[in-house]
C-alpha cells in the first residue's frame, strides 16, 4: 500500500470518527435542551395555576359564593380541598350576612421550587374587600404560598398558606 493511499485511509477513518463524535454530541445536546424545555414548561404551568388559584381564592361575591368557592375546589386536591370544602358553609354564612365582596389582583408570582410532579409558588395578591362595615372597600395585601401537585396534565393546589 502506498503512502498516499494509507494517508487517504487514515484521513477517511479520522473523518468518520469525528462525524460519529459530532453526531453523539448533537444527540446529547438535543436531549439536554428538551429536558430544559420540559422543566421550563412545568414551571410556567405551575405558576399559571398558582396565580389563578390565588386570584380565585381572593375573589368572591356574597351573591355568587357557591360558584366562587367551586372554582377554588375545582383546582384543589388533598387536605387543602378537604379543609376548604369543610369550612365553606361557615364562611358563606359570614360573607352573605355581611354582604362581603373581594376582588383580587395578582401582582407578583415566583416559583420557589419545582420538579415534574410538584411545585411551590409564592404569589402576592392585592384585594379590595367590601362589606356592610366598609362599603367603600379596604385594600388588603396577601402573600400566599401554594404547594401544587401534578394530576395528569393539570396542576392542583394541595396546600395554601397566607404567609403575610
Amino acid at each position: 500500500m502506498t503512502a498516499s493511499r494509507r494517508g487517504s485511509l487514515i484521513l477517511a477513518w479520522a473523518l468518520s470518527v469525528l462525524l460519529i463524535v459530532a453526531l453523539a454530541a448533537v444527540t446529547v445536546s438535543v436531549v439536554a435542551l428538551r429536558k430544559q424545555d420540559v422543566r421550563a414548561e412545568d414551571r410556567v404551568g405551575a405558576m399559571r395555576s398558582a396565580r389563578q388559584l390565588a386570584l380565585d381564592f381572593t375573589t368572591y361575591k356574597y351573591d355568587s359564593w357557591d360558584a366562587d368557592a367551586q372554582r377554588v375546589l375545582n383546582d384543589s386536591t388533598g387536605q387543602f380541598k378537604e379543609e376548604f370544602q369543610a369550612g365553606s358553609n361557615s364562611v358563606k354564612t359570614e360573607v352573605v350576612a355581611n354582604k362581603a365582596t373581594s376582588k383580587g389582583d395578582v401582582k407578583e408570582a415566583a416559583v420557589v421550587s419545582n420538579d415534574k410532579d410538584s411545585a411551590q409558588v409564592l404569589v402576592i395578591v392585592n384585594a379590595v374587600v367590601t362589606n356592610t362595615a366598609a362599603k367603600d372597600g379596604v385594600e388588603r395585601r396577601y402573600r400566599i404560598k401554594l404547594d401544587l401537585v401534578r394530576d395528569a396534565d393539570r396542576w392542583l393546589t394541595a396546600d395554601l398558606q397566607v404567609v403575610g
